[in-house]
């Protein structure tokens, strides 16, 4: 009798955990089921074709963020490392100049604003929090400066067909396309790479890692540097869009992707979470606006209820790290 009743008992501790680490999948479709019943154009063509061209950026950075949350670090200033990187492409296109120099010079800027980053963090020992919110300030600053906060347009043609190329059909278009192979190639680094193994360890336990062999300095340089270059493609990608750029397109941009990370199982804590349920989370939260659009929710209300929705994924996540504790 006793031995059923601690069976029981196991199987309860495993369907909660089973909830707390797929809950996302399951509101994604209930999200789905529920949105397609209440509004017959939420599985449009339009809106299907809408919403493919809408996530790429803001997954791409959310891939970044999980990089840099599962290594154990925040960053504030990513939106604006992408936007600043994707302008300064955009000058370069303007001058003339081939898409390779374009695209080269976009991800070397990402790169860079990466590794100052990275460095400020570590040679002075600064939470990375506070941190990169002063740099995303830098930035913001300067990209408004240099642009007087006006909108810059494109003037070649094949930056403005650089994220809406056709890819087979009208509905899948480039964009599309280099986000989920971006999707694949993160997979494959986190889960069969020495890189993302180390930043599992980092992120679990910095001090463990290091005393293991790990030059846990050099491995986070990497991570942000992977991270401004991920920022850039999607700088890139939002000025496609819109055949051009501002610096207030940045704008809400990284704790957007942060908190689809989280509630994509992400720990906010470090060394947790999968890019897989990143995935999840920013496309549960897209999923959510734009069925909230569709049903004619006034905009600053979205706002009102994304917030409670990213509030509820960090409580979740702070339920599984105590959970986990007391295990």
């Amino acid at each position: 009798m006793e031995n059923e009743t601690k069976k029981i008992e196991k199987n309860k501790i495993d369907i909660k955990s089973l909830f707390m680490n797929y809950s996302v999948y399951l509101v994604l479709i209930m999200l789905v089921v529920y949105f397609s019943i209440a509004n017959s154009d939420f599985l449009s063509t339009y809106n299907i074709e809408n919403f493919l061209q809408q996530i790429p950026p803001v997954g791409i950075l959310t891939v970044a963020y999980a990089m840099i949350l599962i290594c154990g670090y925040v960053d504030l200033s990513i939106g604006y490392v992408g936007m600043a990187s994707g302008m300064v492409g955009l000058f370069v296109s303007n001058m003339g100049l081939p898409a390779p120099i374009v695209i080269v010079t976009s991800l070397a800027v990402g790169a860079i604003l990466g590794t100052m980053n990275a460095l400020l963090i570590k040679k002075f020992d600064l939470p990375s929090f506070i941190l990169t919110l002063g740099t995303s300030y830098v930035i913001k600053g300067m990209l408004g400066f240099f642009t007087d906060e006006q909108f810059i347009g494109s003037e070649q043609e094949w930056f403005n067909k650089l994220a809406k190329t056709p890819i087979g059909t009208e509905m899948f278009k480039s964009n599309a396309l280099i986000f989920f192979v971006i999707i694949a190639i993160a997979v494959f680094i986190m889960k069969k790479t020495r890189l993302g193994k180390y930043t599992y360890a980092i992120g679990s336990n910095q001090e463990a890692a290091r005393l293991s062999g790990i030059n846990t300095d050099l491995h986070i340089v990497k991570i942000f540097v992977i991270e401004g270059m991920l920022a850039a493609i999607a700088g890139l990608l939002i000025i496609s869009n819109l055949n051009g750029g501002a610096s207030k397109d940045a704008n809400g941009l990284d704790l957007f992707a942060m908190a689809a990370a989280i509630m994509g199982g992400t720990s906010f804590s470090g060394g947790i979470g999968t890019i897989g349920g990143a995935v999840a989370g920013i496309m549960t939260l897209q999923v959510f606006k734009n069925g909230l659009t569709l049903m004619g929710m006034n905009s600053f209300l979205q706002d009102t209820v994304t917030g409670l929705v990213i509030i509820l994924s960090i409580i979740i996540d702070y339920l599984k790290r105590r959970a986990s504790r007391n295990s």
